[in-house]
């Protein structure tokens, strides 16, 4: 029972992943890994984790370096990154994460177009 409870859930995940983050394959040519939920390009992935409460998206280097999606955001926006009062701070309902994804794809499109476009350089000099 407890086993169908988390396969269901991560192909919930892997639906949402899909329904918000396949811009990153459509416009910028990423390829799609469905095991792993995470998008490649190059030298860099872009992977969705959704583990005890927690959502990270993860902009990982093939050399291993690791940056998260809040510490891009508080170098591109230039003040510390938090997400809005109404998310909570564990993301525990698969609504919640629908949600938080969501907002976290309108961001990527709206602030990481240079990432995207300049063959994510700028993210060597993010980490």
């Amino acid at each position: 029972m407890l086993g169908d409870v988390i396969a269901m859930e991560t192909k919930n995940l892997q639906n949402l992943v899909l329904k918000h983050f396949d811009f990153l394959r459509q416009d910028y040519g990423f390829e799609h890994e469905k095991k792993s939920n995470s998008y490649k390009k190059n030298d860099f992935t872009i992977e969705v984790e959704h583990e005890n409460g927690e959502l990270n998206i993860i902009f990982k280097e093939t050399k291993g370096k690791e940056l998260f999606f809040v510490d891009i955001m508080t170098t591109l926006t230039g003040e510390e990154f938090l997400y809005p009062a109404h998310f909570s701070s564990w993301i525990l309902s698969m609504g919640d994460v629908d949600s938080r994804l969501a907002y976290d794809a309108k961001l990527m499109k709206e602030y990481c177009n240079l990432l995207f476009h300049e063959d994510l350089k700028i993210l060597k000099l993010l980490a």
